[in-house]
């Protein structure tokens, strides 16, 4: 039987490949990589509300100092 611990590392392991990958996106200025950065942005919302829905300490998740919004900057070029 899964113990609740392990969906929570399991859970930690999506946000944190997630906001690497869109770290790395705003790196790049295509529209391919805009897209992307909107599909992880979303993924990481999800999470997110659900974990505030949920009244789960975001720093349970991964996202305790995470500005999302900050994300979908993309840098100047």
């Amino acid at each position: 039987m899964t113990k609740q611990v392990d969906y929570q590392i399991l859970l930690q392991e999506v946000v944190k490949t997630a906001l690497d990958a869109a770290r790395s996106e705003t790196e790049k200025r295509d529209s391919d990589s805009r897209g992307a950065l909107f599909a992880y942005y979303d993924i990481l919302d999800v999470i997110k509300t659900q974990a505030e829905i949920m009244e789960v300490p975001l720093g349970e998740v991964g996202l305790e100092a995470v500005d999302l919004g900050a994300l979908l900057k993309l840098k100047a070029a």
